[in-house]
């Protein structure tokens, strides 16, 4: 009998395993990731088409390359996967649990071995099955919701970062025309003062002058070196890659078309509809909570022969009776967790209104203040176009025309400060307000009470 046996187990083995999952490594990748140009990135747009290059960047483009190659967002994006396999386990059953026994005659009147069998199968999936489907399906689309609303940050931010560099690149085209004009002024004063014509003391504004420009300088360029830097992070670039680029307006948003938006916030940003989303998985929790107050229920048959060779078999049940556990515990954790996450979407809703509104009003002040600054600017330029004149042709003296020309160049970098404010907050609250976002599908959420 044994050796009849032996080839049957050889050809059951294959069968058990046959549909086992098998391991396989996956060794991670210790070469740097970081790349040495944009040559180098993903280009490749959802729509078949590519960023081009050869030319400078818009600030679009860039922000297409960020969401494209952000480290943070390309590990983001595996959570996709972990939602995906949380809802494949809510809809599985557990394996059934086969069980035999056999207990050899020793003694007494019997005339056999006895032989004992079952096969149960646990059905509480079954019961909580439709609870947790549910909450695994509002796990996916919340994971899904907020990895876009990471990509709407992460655009907005590589946005900001090219309005910020092209403000940098101005307020240091700024400095070097002003180091130039204090340079000629004081390469006259210096030889008129070595002619005997001005003493140091008058001649030394001109000279005090150059050193706060070289200053200025020095850390505007310390500052478009780390908002340079912050943008490389951002598309996966080495540190010390400069992109081209050609940041444009940003276009005012309506004010009535932001309070409308502002009060629509709940059912188009993604951040808030992932909460709401959250909010559900919870309340599907504390169902499959409830039902589990009688659970496991187990079903099956078992059956044997004795050792009078009776056999026997039949159906089998075992049901939990909620007598004194009822799963308190479980229940009053899942009810706390979706108290939780109500206020915390109440709180995310009342801060994106509120800040949303802030920055509405904000913007107004930016605007009015940017203008002004930009007039006054082009005035202070030229007073000063023309204190040089004078300067040049003696009819003014030096500190006089180091007075009028760092007055001008202070106007000049108040308006460039003022307009990069006032783009950035532009861009801002249209980030706040997910004005330009693909709507997020909400067709599975329950409505709103």
């Amino acid at each position: 009998m044994p050796k009849l046996m032996k080839p049957r187990a050889v050809w059951l083995l294959p069968l058990a395993l046959a549909g086992c999952t098998m391991y396989h490594a996956a060794p991670l990748s210790l070469k740097p990731p970081l790349q040495t140009s944009v040559a180098g990135l993903n280009r490749n747009l959802p729509d078949g088409t590519a960023v081009q290059l050869g030319m400078p960047l818009s600030a679009r483009n860039v922000a297409a390359l960020a969401v494209l190659n952000d480290p943070d967002l390309v590990a983001a994006r595996a959570a996709h996967g972990v939602a995906q396999a949380d809802l494949l386990s809510a809809g599985l059953l557990p394996d059934p649990v086969i069980s035999g026994g056999f207990a050899a005659l020793i003694s007494g009147p019997g005339s056999a071995p006895s032989i004992t069998g079952s096969l149960m199968q646990d059905v509480s999936a079954l019961i909580t099955y439709s609870a947790n489907v549910r909450a695994a399906k509002a796990g996916v689309a919340q994971v899904d919701a907020d990895i876009l609303w990471q990509e709407w940050q992460v655009a907005s931010a590589a946005e900001q970062l090219c309005i910020l560099i092209q403000g940098d690149n101005e307020t240091l085209d700024s400095l070097r025309a002003d180091q130039n004009a204090l340079t000629a002024v004081n390469t006259s004063t210096s030889n008129a003062t070595a002619s005997g014509n001005l003493t140091i003391a008058q001649s030394s504004s001109s000279l005090a002058a150059l050193a706060t420009t070289a200053t200025a300088l020095n850390n505007a360029r310390q500052t478009l070196a780390q908002d340079q830097d912050a943008l490389d992070a951002l598309l996966d670039l080495q540190p010390g890659v400069v992109i081209d680029i050609k940041a444009g307006p940003v276009d005012q948003i309506d004010p009535a078309l932001a309070n409308e938006a502002i009060a629509t916030l709940a059912s188009r940003r993604p951040d808030l509809i992932a909460l709401r989303y959250g909010y559900q998985q919870a309340d599907a929790r504390l169902r499959a909570a409830i039902l589990t107050q009688f659970l496991p229920v187990t079903v099956g048959a078992a059956g044997g022969s004795d050792t009078s060779k009776v056999v026997s078999i039949g159906p089998q049940v075992s049901l939990t009776l909620p007598l004194f556990n009822r799963n308190r515990g479980g229940i009053a954790s899942a009810t706390a967790t979706r108290a939780q996450l109500a206020a915390q979407f109440n709180a995310s809703l009342a801060s994106a209104q509120g800040s949303a509104a802030a920055l509405l009003m904000e913007i107004g002040l930016l605007q009015s203040q940017s203008t002004a600054a930009a007039q006054a600017a082009d005035v202070a330029s030229g007073i000063a176009a023309n204190a040089h004149t004078a300067f040049v042709n003696g009819n003014l003296d030096a500190l006089s025309a180091v007075s009028l020309q760092t007055a001008s160049a202070d106007r000049r970098r108040e308006a460039i400060a003022l307009r990069v404010q006032l783009l950035t907050a532009r861009l801002s609250l249209a980030t706040l307000l997910g004005i330009g976002l693909p709507p997020v599908a909400t067709t599975d959420l329950e409505p709103a009470q």
